[in-house]
C-alpha cells in the first residue's frame, strides 16, 4: 500500500497554511452553493403557492382580498415550519440526495415530521382548552421523564418530536402576535391547513424529483459537481474513484496526492498525481478543492490532525475511513460518502455566532442549576467537613481554552494537603504511552483504589458529584457545560502538539469522552474523541451528550 506522506516529507500546520489565504477565500466563496439557493426557493414557492391556491378555493377569498387582509403571513409561517424539517433531514445536501431512493426516503421523512408539527399547531389553535387542564404540568413532567429514559435508543426520534413541538408552538405564537384577537381567514376551519399542505406536498415531491434528478443531475451536472482530491494512492483510492463513477455521484475527482512511486491510479477513470501533501494549499488554489477523501490508513496521527486542521481552516470538508480513528467507529455515528461509511469533518459555519450562542445558553442553564443545587451543596459540604479536616472545595490551577490557566472548583474528595505524586506518575505513564494496553486490555486507565481518597470522597467520585461545583466555572465563563475536560499544568507539559488541539475551545463539565467510555478509554482515544467533538460540535450533539451523561453516571461507568 502506497503512503500518501513519505517519511522524508516534513508536515506541519504552518507549512500547510503558508500562502493559502487566497485559496481559503476561494473555497469559502464556492461554499455558497447555488443549488441550495435554488432548492430552497423552489420549496418555498411550491409550498406557499399551492397552499394559497387551496386556501383561496376553500375560503372563497380572492387574491386581492388575501393580500389586503395580510393573510400571506400565515402562509409564510407555516411554510417555514415545513421547510425547517427539510433542512434537518439533509434535503439541501447534494451529496445525500443525488440518489433518487435516498432523496425520496428523506422527503417522506421530512413531510412526516412536518405533518406531525402542523397537527400539533392545529390542535393547539383550535382546542386551546388542553392548556387549561390542571394535570397538564404533571403530564408534561412525566412525558419529559419518559423521553429521557427512551433517549438512549430513540434519541433522533425524540429530538424530532421536540423540534416538531417547538416549531408548532412558534407558529401559533407568531399568529397570535401578528393577528391578535382577529381570526385569519385561513384559520376559520381546521381542514384548510392540512388540505392546503397535502396538495403542496404532492406537487413538491414531483417537482423536486425533476429539479434534482433531471435538471441538476443530468442537464446541469457539470456545473454542480464538487471538486474532490484523494489523499492516498492505494487500492482504497481506486475503489473510491470507481464507486463515484459507478454511482454517477455529484463529485469530480481531480486527482490524488500521494507518494512518488505512482503517477497514475489505474481506475475505471484514471486519475493523475497532483503532487505532495506539502503542496496542498497551492493545489487547493489551482483546482478549487471543496472536499478531501483520505484513504491512506498508514498516515501518522499527528500528520492526520494537522491535515484535518488545515481542511477546517480552509473551509474544506474532510472525509476519511473509520479505520484511521477506530475509537470513533466504535463510539460514534458514522456518516456516508456516496453510500460508503466514512467519518466527515466539516468546518464550523458561523463559528463565532455559534460560540456566542453556546456561551449564552451555558450561562442561562447554569444559573438555575446552581440555585436548585445550592441546598445539595450545603449538605455535601457538611458531609465533607464531618468526614475529614480541610476545606469543602478543592481549588486547582487548570488549563483551559488555548492553554489559559484558571481556578477550577471541585468538592474535595481527598485528604487535605496530600501528596499528588501518585497521580503525576500515573498521568506521565499514560500520556507517554508507557502503559501496555494489550496486557491491560480489561484495565481502567485511571488510578484505582487511591489511598488519598476519603470515604465521602469515594462516594462523590462514584457518581461524579465532586465535579458539580464546576457550575461556578461555567457562570464565570471559564468552562462550558459540554466540552473537552480541562487538564492540570503538569499534564499539559507532557502533551504533544496535536494533543493540545483538544484545548482549542472552552473545557466542559461533561464531554464526549465521559459518555463514550470515561476512564475505560485510552488517553490518545480521549484526545481523538475531543477533536472529533471540536470539529463537529452543535447544539444537538451537546443535548445528546448531557442526556447520556446521566446514564453514564448512573451506570458508574469508569468512575473511581
Amino acid at each position: 500500500m502506497g503512503n500518501a506522506i513519505s517519511g522524508e516529507e516534513t508536515l506541519t500546520f504552518a507549512s500547510l497554511t503558508k500562502k493559502s489565504d487566497h485559496a481559503t477565500k476561494k473555497v469559502i466563496r464556492n461554499r455558497i452553493s447555488f443549488y441550495k439557493i435554488v432548492l430552497f426557493a423552489h420549496d418555498l414557492i411550491a409550498i406557499g403557492s399551492v397552499f394559497i391556491f387551496f386556501g383561496i378555493w376553500l375560503t372563497g377569498m380572492t387574491l386581492s382580498l388575501l393580500v389586503g387582509e395580510n393573510q400571506l403571513g400565515i402562509v409564510f409561517i407555516f411554510s417555514f415550519a415545513v421547510i425547517f424539517f427539510f433542512h434537518t433531514c439533509k434535503l439541501y445536501n447534494y451529496h445525500v440526495i443525488f440518489s433518487a431512493i435516498e432523496h425520496l426516503k428523506k422527503l417522506f421523512t421530512a413531510i412526516g415530521w412536518a405533518s406531525f408539527s402542523l397537527g400539533i399547531a392545529i390542535v393547539s389553535y383550535f382546542v386551546p382548552q388542553i392548556f387549561e387542564m390542571n394535570f397538564l404540568v404533571v403530564g408534561l413532567f412525566l412525558l419529559a421523564f419518559a423521553l429521557m429514559l427512551l433517549s438512549r435508543v430513540l434519541w433522533e426520534q425524540i429530538l424530532n418530536v421536540l423540534r416538531a413541538t417547538g416549531i408548532a408552538f412558534f407558529a401559533i405564537g407568531m399568529i397570535v402576535i401578528l393577528y391578535g384577537d382577529r381570526e385569519p381567514a385561513f384559520m376559520t376551519n381546521w381542514f384548510i391547513v392540512p388540505a392546503g399542505f397535502g396538495g403542496a406536498f404532492a406537487i413538491l415531491v414531483t417537482s423536486r424529483l425533476f429539479l434534482v434528478h433531471v435538471f441538476f443531475n443530468r442537464m446541469m451536472r457539470r456545473h454542480f459537481r464538487r471538486q474532490v482530491v484523494i489523499i492516498g494512492s492505494d487500492e482504497k483510492a481506486k475503489m473510491i474513484i470507481e464507486h463515484v463513477v459507478r454511482r454517477n455521484a455529484p463529485f469530480w475527482i481531480s486527482g490524488f496526492i500521494g507518494s512518488n512511486d505512482k503517477e497514475v491510479i489505474d481506475a475505471q477513470v484514471p486519475k493523475i498525481s497532483l503532487g505532495k501533501l506539502k503542496d496542498l494549499p497551492a493545489i487547493t488554489e489551482q483546482v478549487g478543492i471543496q472536499e478531501i477523501m483520505i484513504t491512506d490508513e498508514k498516515i501518522d496521527k499527528q500528520k492526520l490532525i494537522f491535515l484535518l486542521d488545515y481542511c477546517i481552516s480552509a473551509g474544506i470538508t474532510a472525509w476519511f475511513s473509520p479505520k484511521l480513528l477506530p475509537i470513533i467507529d466504535i463510539k460514534l455515528y458514522i456518516d456516508k460518502f456516496c453510500g460508503i461509511p466514512a467519518i466527515r469533518l466539516c468546518s464550523q459555519q458561523n463559528s463565532w455566532l455559534f460560540n456566542k450562542l453556546k456561551h449564552g445558553l451555558d450561562a442561562l442553564a447554569a444559573l438555575p442549576i446552581f440555585l436548585v443545587l445550592f441546598p445539595v451543596f450545603i449538605a455535601i459540604g457538611s458531609a465533607i467537613k464531618l468526614n475529614s479536616k480541610g476545606p469543602v472545595f478543592y481549588r486547582a490551577n487548570a488549563i483551559g481554552k488555548n492553554g489559559k490557566k484558571f481556578m477550577m472548583f471541585k468538592f474535595r474528595s481527598m485528604k487535605a494537603n496530600d501528596d499528588s505524586t501518585i497521580h503525576k506518575n500515573y498521568v506521565a505513564k499514560l500520556i507517554k504511552g508507557d502503559i501496555d494496553y494489550e496486557e491491560n486490555s480489561n484495565q481502567v486507565f485511571k488510578v484505582v483504589d487511591d489511598p488519598r481518597v476519603t470515604s465521602v470522597g469515594r462516594l462523590l467520585r462514584k457518581y461524579s458529584i465532586d465535579e458539580l461545583p464546576q457550575i461556578i466555572n461555567v457562570l464565570k465563563g471559564e468552562m462550558s457545560l459540554v466540552g473537552p475536560r480541562p487538564c492540570l499544568p503538569y499534564e499539559y507539559e507532557l502533551y504533544k502538539d496535536w494533543h493540545k488541539k483538544r484545548l482549542s475551545i472552552r473545557p466542559g463539565i461533561t464531554g464526549i469522552w465521559q459518555v463514550a467510555g470515561r476512564s475505560e478509554v485510552t488517553f490518545e482515544d480521549m484526545v481523538l474523541l475531543d477533536i472529533y467533538y471540536i470539529y463537529n460540535r452543535n447544539l444537538s450533539m451537546d443535548m445528546n451528550i448531557i442526556c447520556e451523561t446521566f446514564f453514564a453516571v448512573l451506570d458508574k461507568r469508569g468512575a473511581y
